[in-house]
């Protein structure tokens, strides 16, 4: 008899976590579905991207392939211009690279606020590439796997300019 409750422990946690994977996948493929269909741009998903040794999170590109794309995108995600002197160093081959707090449902909004708490589950990081011209939005759970993205793009923004 307890070998059967244990079985059953087990089964619906084994279920329970292939909900909430489901869901997450679900929100990445809203996206994905998002922005698949536009022209000038491709898109790709990817579930479980490693951040770190420790770090897995989920992951949309949408890259430019034309201008038109690109100026799409300027608009749809509210990329700025850059001065002239990050221009001189895009032209010699030198990156960009922003990135910000945005609404998982929309990322062109700002992040969610829930009773003056930043809402981490309707929340997601974009990362902007000048040079790639390419815009990635990370997906995360928690505020930790959210810390691990911003290091990492932190530190592509101390590369950026080499």
């Amino acid at each position: 008899m307890f070998i059967m409750g244990y079985v059953r422990v087990k089964v619906m946690w084994v279920l329970g976590v292939m909900l909430l994977a489901s869901m997450a996948a679900t929100a990445q493929t809203d996206l994905y579905r998002r922005y698949a269909q536009q022209e000038g741009v491709k898109v790709a998903s990817v579930s479980g991207f490693a951040i770190d040794s420790a770090t897995r999170v989920d992951v949309t590109v949408i890259e430019a392939e034309s201008d038109e794309g690109w100026r799409w995108m300027k608009e749809e995600f509210y990329i700025g211009d850059l001065s002239p002197q990050q221009e001189a160093s895009l032209d010699e081959g030198y990156d960009a690279v922003l990135f910000a707090r945005r609404s998982r449902s929309n990322p062109r909004d700002n992040a969610p606020v829930v009773d003056e708490q930043l809402d981490v589950a309707g929340s997601c990081y974009i990362g902007i590439s000048y040079l790639s011209r390419a815009v990635y939005i990370f997906c995360a759970d928690s505020e930790e796997q959210y810390d691990a993205v911003a290091a990492l793009l932190l530190k592509k923004i101390m590369h950026s300019g080499r």
